[in-house]
């Protein structure tokens, strides 16, 4: 078997990836398979080579995940970013953080954050 995140091969009875610690999870069903195939008929072709281009430059599922939702650092351009989810002090989903230069962001209007007041004017929006 495969995990999932990270593409290595693990035990068929493991319940965590050795190697990215990614929880091991069923394969989707060809049923969810066949809602993404339709989906991506619909994509206009550009949109298509924009998702390609992630998801070869991503090493792992949830760097791919990355690359879609939070992209590119707005301030010094690096593409070595990831979410504050996991983050104890941050724990928002909507803050990016750039692992090149520090600069915390809005994922949503690129607005910049501070690293003691992140959260963003543009969640308050209805």
């Amino acid at each position: 078997m495969r995990c999932w995140n990270c593409g290595k091969k693990i035990p068929d009875t493991a319940k965590v990836c050795g190697f990215c610690e990614a929880a091991v999870e069923d394969e989707p069903t060809e049923e969810e398979k066949d809602v993404v195939r339709d989906l991506l008929k619909q994509m206009p072709p550009e949109a298509l080579e924009e998702l390609r281009a992630a998801f070869e430059g991503s090493e792992t599922a949830e760097g791919f995940v990355d690359r879609i939702f939070v992209g590119d650092c707005p301030k010094c351009g690096s593409e070595e970013t990831g979410n504050c989810e996991a983050d104890p002090e941050i724990k928002e989903l909507l803050v990016g953080r750039c692992y090149q230069c520090g600069q915390l962001w809005c994922t949503e209007c690129d607005r910049l954050l501070e690293r003691d007041s992140p959260s963003c004017e543009c969640w308050e929006e209805e």
